[in-house]
């Protein structure tokens, strides 16, 4: 709860109710100003091009690939942590992804395309 401040204690007090009353009014007013501050979404945005895309969000759950299995010719949607994981050892593949130079790779079967991230504001 927010601190009462001594001029909104007086007009409480002055207002003749009894101390549950105020108490209520509080918890109600408190309540009012939480409800209106979770109606505030935050914008979201989404980044498609790659170089744009901060390191820390490459291989985060805000990021997602497209991933294309050859053999059964299927097609998903992945985040980027489990894009992470579909490397493996490729470390120089991993390094060229977070410095933005290429946006896909191929592991085994599957061709990895990043698409996007969503990032709040």
């Amino acid at each position: 709860m927010k601190d009462i401040n001594n001029s909104d204690m007086e007009k409480m007090l002055i207002s003749g109710k009894s101390i549950d009353e105020l108490i209520q009014m509080k918890i109600q007013e408190d309540y009012k100003s939480l409800r209106e501050e979770i109606k505030k979404t935050p914008k979201i945005e989404k980044i498609t091009d790659i170089s744009k895309v901060p390191m820390s969000l490459i291989f985060s759950k805000a990021a997602v690939y497209k991933v294309f299995n050859k053999t059964t010719r299927t097609e998903s949607l992945i985040n980027g942590i489990q894009a992470e994981s579909m490397l493996g050892l490729q470390e120089s593949v991993r390094d060229l992804l977070l410095a933005g130079k290429i946006k896909a790779f191929v592991a085994g079967d599957t061709y990895v395309e990043f698409m996007y991230v969503k990032t709040a504001q």
